[in-house]
């Protein structure tokens, strides 16, 4: 999987936006229909493995942010949809 960095606010940087260009997937939402598979899988991962990545201090402060997002559980479904359209090719 690509790797994308990501701003502050956990979307993806302006300079991704060339490559966004005309997608389906808003990359301000992180759950949804039509939330960015991009944004939710990073939000995904991140709290699936914050455990180890908070005792990285460069880590700490995305980590920490976990703890805003009201819609974490709804952010995890979508990831498993996502993660299953992926394998079946269909996204």
């Amino acid at each position: 999987m690509p790797r994308v960095a990501k701003s502050k606010n956990g979307h993806a940087p302006k300079v991704c936006e060339r490559f966004c260009k005309g997608c389906v997937y808003d990359p301000k939402l992180r759950s949804g229909e039509n939330a960015c598979p991009f944004t939710t899988l990073y939000w995904d991962f991140l709290d699936r493995h914050k455990d180890e990545f908070v005792k990285n201090h460069r880590m700490a402060q995305q980590v920490h942010g976990l703890k805003r997002l009201s819609d974490l559980p709804e952010l995890k479904a979508r990831a498993q949809v996502v993660l299953d359209g992926l394998s079946a090719g269909t996204i």
